[in-house]
């Protein structure tokens, strides 16, 4: 499979889908990896059995602000010289890059920055949807070694940061991208081909790409909202949960705000419309979205994928722009199986958000 222009918007597509209502919009870095693709042609995207053994696997994502990215879109560039800190630092090469967090605006970067330093893609990420910490990775359950974390600018500066955990990574990371002006590249958790195989989320590029099209195609066919989402529904395992009406959003202020994990809580209230009348669902919501409840009875929570649908254009809502009187599709799709053990769900279950739940698989409900 290769990433060609062709498919990149449908690609940016589904990991708006897998953003989970975070991650920073998709379409923001879509230009850089269109851009990309056409100067150095299409990006080759390949499973772990097609790359050497004893080669190296390298994630990179965006940290700092979506926000900035607006205004500082970065060159796509910044691979390349942290690819080259890598390979000097573990004196082996890079067989493949990889994308860190298929949700949002780490996806299309993904292929720009494979496209930069000549690398494959691997069809794997590290966590299947977004979340919003660094450790927050399949890699950290699956005890790869997080540093060191190599960060660059587009103006080639490069950090090396050691750090005995991928929590104090975290911190020291965030640190130095906001040196940066809160708009960074990084790369941690670099692991050989060999320590990648079960310690990270496989066809999560596959994935996004073909939730794009499904929605695409359903576009095109003149279907629904609702009706679309149902389709990915259907093909994906997950539950179509009620077409609603946004009729409060309510900041939370607490304790549990002091982590970058649960810096960001409110309370959404949805009111059923249409066939769904009568019903109110309550969504929790950080960076994400983290859970659904209905009559006091969870429905669905993180790490299962959230997303929200507007019901006039059909695209993804992110967390930042609901509001008071939105039309909404609520979606819930089963996650990777990689966060169903309990070291998983202590990084990004429900309690990893400060919520007092127990995590309970959408797949389950569905049944």
């Amino acid at each position: 499979m290769i990433f060609d222009t062709a498919d990149l918007a449908a690609f940016a597509r589904g990991c708006d889908v897998l953003g989970a209502g975070g991650g920073g919009p998709a379409g923001q870095t879509l230009p850089v990896a269109l851009h990309a693709v056409a100067e150095h042609g299409p990006v080759r995207v390949v499973s772990l059995s097609d790359l050497p053994a004893g080669e190296l696997v390298m994630p990179c994502a965006l940290i700092g602000a979506p926000d900035v990215y607006v205004e500082r879109i970065g060159t796509g560039r910044e691979s390349v010289v942290i690819r080259h800190q890598v390979e000097a630092h573990f004196q082996r090469p890079v067989a493949a890059l990889m994308c860190t967090e298929v949700g949002g605006s780490n996806g299309p970067i993904s292929v720009a920055f494979a496209a930069h330093a000549g690398l494959p893609l691997l069809d794997a990420d590290g966590m299947g949807r977004a979340f919003p910490g660094i450790e927050q990775v399949a890699m950290q359950a699956a005890g790869i070694t997080a540093s060191p974390s190599v960060l660059a600018d587009e103006h080639d500066r490069v950090v090396l940061v050691q750090a005995e955990s991928g929590e104090w990574l975290e911190r020291l990371a965030r640190n130095v991208a906001t040196a940066f002006g809160n708009r960074g590249v990084s790369s941690e958790y670099v692991m050989t081909v060999e320590q990648a195989d079960g310690a990270v989320v496989d066809g999560s590029m596959t994935k996004a790409l073909r939730i794009g099209t499904v929605l695409e195609e359903a576009a095109a066919a003149g279907a629904a909202t609702r009706s679309a989402v149902g389709r990915l529904a259907e093909e994906f395992g997950g539950i179509r949960l009620a077409e609603c009406r946004v009729t409060g959003v309510h900041p939370i202020r607490n304790r549990a705000t002091a982590t970058l994990a649960t810096n960001s809580r409110r309370t959404i209230l949805l009111e059923g419309v249409n066939r769904d009348e009568g019903r109110w669902l309550r969504l929790e919501a950080g960076h994400e979205y983290h859970a659904v409840l209905e009559d006091g009875e969870l429905r669905a929570a993180t790490p299962d994928v959230i997303t929200l649908f507007d019901v006039h254009s059909g695209e993804p809502v992110p967390v930042p722009e609901l509001r008071y009187g939105l039309r909404v599709v609520v979606l819930a799709l089963p996650c990777p199986p990689e966060w169903q053990g309990p070291e998983a769900l202590r990084l990004v279950g429900p309690r990893a958000f400060g919520l007092s739940l127990d995590y309970s698989p959408v797949a389950a409900d569905h049944a």
